[in-house]
């Protein structure tokens, strides 16, 4: 009795001249970017070959495992290590293990790991960070959500990605603003921003709640005092240089965040200027660095652990609304502020 040799997806990609990831892509319609040609290549050696998946495979894939995906943006930053230990415990004490992924702020990267992620059949997803304000990464954030629908996961964020999703994350237009009134009640009217790369969409809410909050109070929102560089203290560092060679230097600065602020304040002291009897100095996250910079900087509390426990929550307890809510943020005011130094002289 000579027994046919079963097609396998192998098969099919030897044919189509392409790996078996991209055949498997097309067949699940992942929404991971293929191109035309290609898509028609792996169609076509599926009809020739006429190939199906085996139902024992199909069942294999509609079993989850008991693990969580943590996309970080960048886990070097501890913005973000806080918010995947808060992940990681919840996940843990549900049963789960993590399984935590760096993607480099690099969106090509991020998508392979979706792609990997689901073929190790993760309970859910959660994105730790801001997406991109581009078309393409707002249609790739759009094909995994309706994806994770169809198989009935959640794909859940900790910062906006430019669709709706739901997640759970500080309001960052709202901290922005918090910081400028803090500033104004001290006396400032000249105050900067340095945040990430603009298309980063926590960037861009950044911006918008310091303008807003200028704007509300009657102030001029000058260009030259937004500075969109990146995330480190080397940013900070460079933005700051740039923020001083101003005609009119600021006397406050809101930083995005704390390691910003720590290179910013490393900048200010190597032009001989003081903190904060010539500028103030604010940062967002209030990692541990900020209690032993010098002066102690004064930083917005940021429930980071909180956030990426409650966004493993919604991963695994479907119950929960699908939602996107704001946790609370609050100002610690250490020793990085004071009134400008004119105002000291009264």
């Amino acid at each position: 009795m000579i027994v046919k040799k079963r097609i396998s997806i192998e098969d099919v990609a030897e044919l189509a001249e392409t790996s078996v990831t991209s055949v498997s892509r097309v067949m699940n319609n992942t929404g991971y970017p293929v191109s035309k040609a290609l898509r028609a290549r792996i169609l076509q050696a599926i009809e020739q070959l006429n190939y199906t998946p085996s139902s024992a495979a199909q069942g294999l894939r509609s079993t989850f495992n008991s693990v969580v995906g943590i996309v970080v943006r960048d886990i070097s930053n501890t913005y973000f290590g806080e918010i995947a230990r808060g992940a990681t415990d919840a996940a843990l004490s549900r049963g789960h293990l993590s399984f935590i992924c760096d993607t480099g702020r690099n969106p090509v990267n991020e998508f392979e790991i979706h792609e990997h992620l689901w073929k190790h059949r993760v309970r859910g997803i959660v994105l730790t960070g801001g997406g991109f304000d581009t078309d393409e990464y707002r249609t790739l954030i759009q094909q995994q959500l309706e994806r994770s629908a169809t198989f009935g996961l959640r794909l859940v964020a900790t910062a906006p990605q430019g669709v709706d999703i739901p997640g759970v994350s500080p309001d960052f237009s709202g901290i922005a603003a918090s910081v400028v009134n803090h500033f104004l009640e001290m006396g400032h009217r000249r105050i900067a921003l340095v945040t990430g790369p603009f298309p980063v969409l926590t960037s861009q809410a950044h911006i918008a709640g310091f303008r807003e909050a200028l704007e509300r109070h009657d102030l001029p929102y000058i260009p030259d005092y937004v500075i969109t560089e990146g995330f480190t203290e080397k940013d900070g560092y460079v933005a700051c240089q740039r923020l001083l060679a101003c005609g009119e230097c600021p006397t406050a600065l809101c930083c995005a965040n704390d390691l910003i602020a720590i290179g910013a304040m490393h900048a200010i002291h190597d032009q001989g200027f003081s903190i904060p009897e010539d500028i103030s100095v604010v940062g967002i996250g209030d990692a541990t660095v900020a209690s032993y910079a010098r002066p102690a900087l004064t930083s917005v509390r940021v429930p980071r652990y909180d956030i990426g426990a409650r966004a493993v929550e919604m991963v695994l307890d479907t119950a929960l609304p699908e939602e996107h809510t704001h946790l609370p943020s609050q100002l610690v005011q250490r020793a990085s502020v004071g009134p400008p130094r004119q105002r000291r002289n009264f």
